[in-house]
């Protein structure tokens, strides 16, 4: 079981229950995962609109359990290690996974939900 209970912002915003019950369930099923890659929980979880999961993460952040970070993509299309607070706080060269530096000034900004609790 996950620390992150949900269950009390589905009864302050009933109607996106269904959302958060959905996210519920994925954040139990990924116990693993700290961060949240909300394109890959989209992908995941299909019974619900896009629109109303995106709602459910911002009613996350707003609850103070979970907090935004930022990755980065390298050329090669995976996360690079590391997390941001910030994307202006994004170094101007970053290691892939064979620690072979790459130019940040276009790489792909992925916005991401770090759990909080």
């Amino acid at each position: 079981m996950s620390p992150i209970n949900l269950g009390p912002l589905e009864k302050q915003h009933p109607d996106y229950a269904r959302a958060l019950r959905s996210l519920q369930i994925w954040i139990d099923d990924h116990a693993q995962e700290r961060v949240i890659n909300p394109k890959k929980v989209a992908k995941d979880v299909r019974d619900v609109t896009t629109a109303d999961l995106a709602f459910a993460l911002t009613l996350m952040l707003k609850a103070g359990l979970a907090r935004r970070v930022y990755k980065v993509v390298t050329p090669a299309g995976v996360l690079a290690d590391g997390e941001f607070e910030d994307p202006t706080g994004i170094p101007e060269k970053l290691p892939d996974r064979f620690e072979h530096y790459f130019d940040t000034s276009d790489a792909e900004i992925v916005p991401m939900f770090r759990l909080v609790a």
